[in-house]
């Protein structure tokens, strides 16, 4: 088993504590905390140029390091600590324990491909899900976040 598969399970499936973000010298995001409880949906919401797209990329460790850095925080997902963790380890937790859609135009989702093949990409993919067992869960993870 890989490291990211034995991550204990908790209810609170990621922690942010205390996250700064620097590119170079200069702070981008200051002191963010927040956590997400087993089941809920969440959106960070705030003016442009506000961290929330650096905060979420931090999540993943897809800013541009070593230009960016992190002064201090924590990041655990399903109680493990991915500061720091190995892009093999992150290779795992993106897309198979964390996901996220970008409201951005160049990383959201296509509207040229229906939202079936997108999300579903992701549990075939990471989950080794049937295609059959792939559309009867993407109807309801639409569900949960409201859309029918």
């Amino acid at each position: 088993m890989s490291e990211a598969e034995t991550i204990p399970d908790t209810e609170q499936v990621l922690v942010i504590d205390d996250l700064s973000v620097n590119f170079r010298d200069e702070p981008a995001v200051k002191h963010v905390s927040f956590d997400i409880q087993h089941g809920e949906t969440v959106a960070l919401v705030g003016e442009s140029g506000s961290g929330k797209s650096v905060t979420a990329l931090s999540i993943l460790q897809l800013l541009p390091y070593p230009v960016a850095n992190h002064p201090s925080g924590s990041v655990k997902v399903d109680g493990f600590e991915t500061m720091g963790a190995g892009n093999h380890v992150m290779r795992n937790i993106r897309g198979s324990k964390v996901t996220m859609i970008f409201q951005e135009p160049m990383t959201s989702l296509n509207p040229l491909h229906r939202i079936e093949k997108q999300i579903g990409e992701i549990l075939l993919i990471h989950r080794g899900l049937k295609i059959a067992d792939s559309r009867e869960r993407i109807l309801e993870l639409l569900q949960l976040v409201g859309l029918q």
